[in-house]
C-alpha cells in the first residue's frame, strides 16, 4: 500500500523505513526499531576489582612503548646529526 510522505508528499510504501525522496522518517512511531535495555546485574566491587586489573595489565604494554619509543629514538637521533 502507498502512502504519502508527510515531508514531500511523494508516494512511497507503508513498510518503508524512511521516505526514498527526501529521507523523512515515518509518523507512526510504533514502526520504530525497539531498544531492549539490560541490567548487566555487577556489584562494584566487581566492577572495582575488574578495573583494577585492567590497570595493573596496562602496565607491561606502556612499559614497552616507552623502551621501544627510547630504542627508535637512540637509533635516529644520530642519523639526524650527520
Amino acid at each position: 500500500m502507498l502512502i504519502d510522505c508527510y515531508e514531500c508528499k511523494a508516494k512511497i510504501s507503508d513498510t518503508a523505513a524512511s521516505c526514498p525522496h527526501c529521507g523523512a522518517l515515518p509518523e507512526d512511531s510504533d514502526r520504530s526499531l525497539s531498544v531492549t535495555v539490560t541490567d548487566l546485574d555487577m556489584r562494584f566491587m566487581t566492577i572495582f576489582w575488574f578495573m583494577v586489573k585492567a590497570s595493573v595489565a596496562a602496565v607491561p604494554a606502556v612499559i614497552f612503548v616507552y623502551v621501544a619509543a627510547t630504542v627508535v629514538r637512540g637509533v635516529l637521533t644520530p642519523l639526524f646529526n650527520l
